[in-house]
Formats: C-alpha cells, sequence, structure tokens
C-alpha cells in the first residue's frame, strides 16, 4: 500500500467521528493482513530453500552421517572413539586392528578381542560419568549385569571358556547392546505435546525387570497431598507462634509505657 494517506484516512485523522474511526479500524486491518501474507510468503520461500540446501547430494558429507548414526546409535562408543581421531575414521582403524588380531594372533588368544568393548569403553565412560552425572545409572548397571555374566561364564565353561572360538564375539555383540540405545522415550510438555527425547539404553532396560515396580500414580498423590497438609499445619502453627509472639510483645510495650507513666 502507498505511504501517502488515503481520504477515508485523512478523513479519519482530521474529523475524530466514530465514522473516522472506523475507516480507520479497516485501514489497518487491510495493512496488518498485507503485512501478514508478505511475511507468511516470504516464511514458505525461506522453508523451500532449505529443503533444496538440504537434499543435495553432492555437498553431503560421508563422515558426518557415520558420525551422526554412531553417536545415535552408541554415545558411549562415540566418546571413546572421539579421543583418538574423528569416529568415522578411529571406527575403520577400530575394525582393521580386530581383524588383524584375529587372523595374525593364535585361537587361545582370541579371548582378548572382547576386551575393548567389554571392559575399556565402559571404564572409560565410566570414569567420565564420575565428574559428570550424565549415564551413571547406566554403568552402574552395566556393572552388574557384566558381573553376574562373567560368574555364570565361570560356573558353566569354566577354564574352557577360553577355549571356545564362539564365546568372545558373543560377549562383544552382547556388551554393546547393553549400552546402545534400543529405545527412545517420548517425553511430554504440559499441553500433552512431544517436547523431547529420551533415549532408553539396554542395561537399563534389563535392569528394570529385576528392580521392584515405582508407586503406583495414586500413592504418589496421596503422598503428595499428605506432604501438603503437613506443610500447611507446619506454617499455620508458625503463623500462631509469630501472632502469639507479636501480641506479647505489643503487651509487654503496653505494661512498661503504663509503668513509665506511673512513675
Amino acid at each position: 500500500m502507498s505511504k501517502k494517506p488515503t481520504e477515508l484516512e485523512a478523513a479519519a485523522l482530521t474529523h475524530f467521528t466514530p465514522a473516522g474511526q472506523a475507516a480507520l479500524y479497516h485501514i489497518h486491518l487491510a495493512q496488518q493482513a498485507e503485512k501478514d501474507e508478505i511475511a507468511a510468503l516470504e516464511a514458505e520461500r525461506k522453508k523451500e530453500k532449505k529443503l533444496l540446501e538440504e537434499n543435495r547430494p553432492e555437498e553431503v558429507e560421508a563422515g558426518k552421517v557415520i558420525n551422526r548414526l554412531i553417536k545415535e546409535w552408541c554415545p558411549p562408543l562415540y566418546q571413546f572413539l572421539d579421543i583418538f581421531s574423528p569416529p568415522h575414521l578411529t571406527i575403520g582403524i577400530f575394525i582393521l586392528l580386530h581383524f588383524a588380531f584375529w587372523y595374525t594372533i593364535p585361537w587361545y588368544f582370541h579371548f582378548i578381542i572382547s576386551w575393548p568393548t567389554t571392559y575399556f569403553i565402559p571404564l572409560y565412560c565410566s570414569w567420565k560419568s564420575i565428574y559428570s552425572s550424565k549415564d551413571r545409572i547406566l554403568w552402574l548397571s552395566y556393572w552388574v549385569i557384566l558381573c553376574v555374566l562373567e560368574y555364570f561364564e565361570i560356573l558353566l565353561f569354566r577354564d574352557q571358556a577360553r577355549s571356545m572360538v564362539w564365546w568372545p564375539k558373543l560377549k562383544t555383540i552382547f556388551c554393546i547392546i547393553m549400552y546402545s540405545v534400543i529405545d527412545n522415550e517420548i517425553i511430554l510438555d504440559s499441553r500433552g505435546k512431544p517436547k523431547d527425547k529420551k533415549p532408553i539404553f539396554g542395561a537399563i532396560k534389563l535392569m528394570e525387570k529385576f528392580l521392584p515396580a515405582p508407586p503406583k500414580e495414586k500413592d504418589q498423590k496421596k503422598a503428595r497431598s499428605k506432604e501438603e497438609l503437613s506443610n500447611r499445619d507446619s506454617s499455620k502453627e508458625k503463623d500462631r507462634k509469630s501472632s502469639h509472639e507479636k501480641d506479647r510483645s505489643k503487651t509487654e510495650s503496653k505494661d512498661n509505657k503504663d509503668a513509665k507513666r506511673k512513675e
């Protein structure tokens, strides 16, 4: 729309009548609708431009895709690989070293193959979780499960566990699944809409089956109501005590004043 005032706008500005006010209101509505339409078109153009930029296969880097997959699927493995170099490079070297060890070292040393994924990665991530509370429950659950697994290994196989070629592979796969993300729990906001995703690890999911069930919602509500009632009672008692002390101080001050007047 032009910046020059129209006849209706000029009339509304000069003659402040109900008709002029209505004309000015309609003019403002038309201007606002035009601005909203232009903003919506601009947002659609930006969205289309962003989609075109994202869907260009020649600009997609394979390393970033692999890093994102490792981070989403197994965050502890990503943290460990990121120590030495970018994870998409370290994972290849890691696999090649495992294959080289498998084909060059005698079979009775093959039980060492499972150590990096079974002990070294969890040890490093457990050490990191000591300083930050993130994933602390995961590693507490993981070490309990691993201790039980080691106990059954000694109980069932005894000294033959090292001579079995297939056991290190199964143990490695099981331990990797234990600290991998197997599902995502959707966190809802106050309106019931999905706000965020919480990763669920295999070790935590397995340990939940052996732990006692959490209290029901009714029990939680009852406990909360009891706490609220107790807090209210304590606040009322405090108010009563404070009011009683104020009354005492007032009476004492009056008595003092009366005594001074008598004197």
